[in-house]
């Protein structure tokens, strides 16, 4: 009877993470399109932005497997939280 009542707690839907195959798509562009405005031109032109986008990007995309669904799913959601999320954002949590 415990077993039973184990096994179905355990298919419960609420214990249920989704689990993103790949990595997120963002707009790189719309990440990056006020960041010479922000701050006074503090923190970087534009292009380093989407180089940095980029790089992000990419890593992601050859790292993704190597990361536990859990902290993935949570990365993604903490860096659609803000204004444009973006993958150095999801990387940097990912590799805390």
């Amino acid at each position: 009877m415990l077993i039973a009542g184990l096994v179905s707690l355990s298919l419960s839907p609420g214990l249920l993470v989704p689990v993103a195959d790949s990595p997120p798509k963002f707009n790189i562009e719309a990440t990056c399109r006020d960041v010479g405005k922000v701050g006074g031109g503090i923190g970087g032109s534009v292009e380093a932005c989407r180089s940095d986008e980029t790089k992000a990007r990419d890593s992601l995309a050859a790292k993704w497997t190597q990361y536990p669904a859990a902290k993935r799913n949570s990365c993604v959601a903490s860096a659609r939280l803000g204004t444009s999320p973006s993958y150095v954002q999801v990387i940097t949590c990912l590799e805390m």
